[in-house]
């Protein structure tokens, strides 16, 4: 305990920035996607020494899919907590690249509703009883990978980046399903820090 205390005294003399991040998936959140996933959310990072730092993210988003003979329309709302290494190179446009762990939540479901379980905990969505989806792991999460350029005005650094997160498991469906979560996507993401 004693030990804990003297490691983290000098985290808490560093400074903390704290700003909003936004941005659109590159690829595709579900197999069945329809239309681009918006990502929006706060950040906070603790600057460890001049040019490294550690920060989290929570992103929430709202992706929507198609399943069905009828198309039909399911939304859902997923939080993404990224905690990442970052570090930012010398220079008049900072290139930055980050590290770290990625956790995501999935937390409501429209469109569909809870029809059955499965025997692990799975819990299966149908549209007019039919089942639709396959929701394995509401949250799960992965490996995440990131970087860019940033740019320094006064007190305000714009940072845009793309980012990269690989799952671990999947939130939906298995790897032959026709409605499943993909373990790979990438996100262009803009950041405000004040």
């Amino acid at each position: 305990m004693l030990a804990f205390l003297f490691m983290s005294a000098p985290l808490l003399a560093q400074a903390v920035s704290a700003g909003i991040r936004t941005g659109v998936g590159v690829s595709p959140f579900m197999s069945a996607q329809a239309g681009q996933r918006f990502t929006l959310g706060p950040h906070v990072e603790a600057h460890l020494w001049r040019r490294a730092g550690v920060g989290i993210d929570f992103l929430f988003q709202n992706p929507r899919f198609e399943v069905g003979p009828a198309h039909s329309r399911v939304t859902m709302w997923r939080v993404e907590a990224p905690v990442t290494f970052v570090y930012r190179f010398y220079g008049r446009a900072r290139p930055f690249f980050r590290t770290g762990i990625a956790f995501n939540r999935v937390f409501d479901i429209k469109g569909a509703t809870a029809c059955a379980r499965g025997p692990f905990g799975e819990q299966f969505y149908c549209i007019d009883g039919s089942p639709a989806a396959e929701l394995r792991h509401r949250g799960t999460s992965g490996f995440v990978a990131g970087g860019g350029v940033g740019r320094k005005f006064g007190r305000l650094r714009i940072e845009p980046e793309v980012r990269v997160t690989h799952w671990f498991d999947r939130n939906f469906g298995v790897r032959d399903s026709a409605v499943r979560s993909n373990l790979n996507e990438a996100a262009l993401l803009f950041g405000i820090t004040f």
